[in-house]
């Protein structure tokens, strides 16, 4: 070799780490807040630019801790060439996810602005859905009402004993408690905070490592898990719009999804397709009103509507306050209930029924037939009717076929099963940036494939322009 290598050399130009550089190139930091230096902690301040790059190819090659990726900015050529050989420790990796965390959503809005750009996202028809991932806490015990007790007790054991082997010592005066006394004394205080979350009726489970986490099934097993929200457009599998929530299931997330998703370009109104488990009352007529194109299966009670005195077959009558039977009798409004869902409008009349020649297979009670309207209902029925309609089946197969792929590749190739952070926040901040890895993933390939390198254009730019024609906004 009569000239000695270069790190540039190892790094070829269709490298990931040329494309991650050229997006962190690409972005405005000052405006999305990433440009402030950390020097309050004493340490090499590294410059944030420097550090993100370090995050998002650690992402990009499914190294999410903060010492394996200090390890691979010695080891890993991608690393070294990306980072210049500065290499970051963990700490100033770790400093840079806790002050930059609120910064990683715009982040994520981000790589969906160049998706955009770059017509990757359709907004034609998306599909909406969740994931249950376990938390970090750990996996075992229940920690019910019962063992949270038993806990308690035993940690109120081991401290009053401890205290009492001091007292005996002759250390009242000790400046700090010994520190194995100081962890169980912060548990103990963890665990009387998640007991009374238990007894106040919350929950019915709480770990006191991981106060926002809830029971849910995650993976065939019960465990003390996140659910993970996504919508991803259908043209390239581009994830628009994400939330993390600790509900079991997803019924209060349809709109609030929805109405992410289409932040990023207002004007479109794709069709949005759904599972059951968004389908309810409220949700169907909120975003009803709000204009969404919601195709979804009826709520559960709608699922099968063959018997022919189905509650699906009666029709309501707002104006007049009546609902007609199939067989053309009336039921007028008999009385109106509060429940959860809010007023629920009964409609019965014994009368009415009285001799009519299918009472014995529309009801046997002696009432005569009882139908009840609840909030939403004509969003039900509109829901059930284009449910029937042929051409909804061959659209709806597209549900499965544009995001469940995507969550099947975010928990198996990238390996993602279990959250490395905790709490709530840091859980929500941590999906969007896999979502952004997954967007930057998309986005790679099409760098890759139509070009050499980073002076891919972009089709709405003249060759020689930059992939990422962009000006990041806050």
């Amino acid at each position: 070799m009569l000239l000695a290598p270069t790190v540039e050399d190892w790094v070829g130009a269709r490298h990931p780490a040329r494309f991650i550089r050229e997006f962190v190139g690409a972005l405005d930091l000052k405006a999305l807040g990433i440009d402030t230096l950390d020097r309050e902690q004493g340490g090499v301040a590294y410059e944030p630019a420097l550090l993100l790059q370090a995050w998002l190819y650690g992402y990009f090659r499914k190294i999410r801790s903060t010492r394996a990726i200090e390890a691979s900015c010695q080891e890993d050529m991608g690393f070294v060439w990306l980072t210049g050989n500065h290499r970051p420790d963990h700490n100033a990796l770790w400093r840079f996810w806790t002050v930059h965390r609120p910064q990683i959503k715009l982040l994520f809005k981000q790589s969906v602005r160049v998706a955009v750009d770059l017509e990757l996202v359709g907004m034609a028809v998306q599909a909406v859905d969740g994931t249950k991932i376990m938390a970090a806490c750990r996996g075992r015990g229940g920690f019910d009402r019962e063992q949270l007790e038993k806990l308690l007790a035993q940690l109120e054991e081991q401290v009053s004993e401890r205290e009492q082997q001091i007292e005996r010592a002759g250390n009242e005066a000790a400046p700090a408690l010994p520190s194995e006394l100081e962890q169980s004394v912060k548990l103990r205080e963890k665990v009387r905070c998640a007991l009374e979350r238990v007894k106040a009726g919350e929950t019915r489970h709480a770990h006191p490592l991981e106060p926002d986490a809830a029971r849910m099934g995650c993976d065939g097993r019960n465990r003390f898990s996140y659910n993970a929200q996504a919508v991803v457009d259908a043209e390239a599998q581009i994830i628009v719009a994400t939330d993390v929530t600790n509900a079991a299931n997803d019924a209060a997330q349809l709109v609030p999804m929805v109405t992410a998703a289409q932040e990023q370009q207002p004007e479109a109104t794709p069709t949005i397709l759904a599972d059951g488990g968004y389908a309810n009352a409220a949700q169907l007529s909120a975003a009803q009103r709000c204009g969404y194109d919601v195709v979804t299966p009826p709520p559960s009670a709608w699922s099968d509507t063959s018997k022919p005195y189905h509650a699906a077959h009666f029709r309501h009558d707002p104006e007049r306050q009546v609902v007609v039977c199939p067989q053309g009798r009336e039921l007028p409004l008999h009385h109106v209930r509060q429940k959860s869902v809010g007023p629920v409008e009964v409609y019965r009349s014994a009368k009415v029924c009285k001799g009519c020649p299918v009472r014995a297979l529309c009801t046997q009670d002696r009432h005569g037939r009882s139908i009840d309207i609840q909030p939403g209902h004509a969003a039900v029925v509109a829901c059930h009717q284009r449910w029937q309609q042929p051409s909804t089946a061959e659209l709806y197969a597209l549900r499965a076929a544009t995001i469940e792929p995507v969550f099947a590749q975010i928990k198996q190739q990238m390996g993602f099963r279990r959250w490395t952070v905790r709490g709530l926040q840091n859980v929500r901040s941590q999906w969007d940036l896999l979502a952004t890895t997954w967007n930057l993933r998309v986005i790679f390939r099409h760098w890759r494939d139509r070009g050499h390198g980073p002076s891919l254009s972009s089709p709405k730019q003249p060759p020689g322009g930059s992939l990422f024609p962009f000006a990041a906004a806050a």
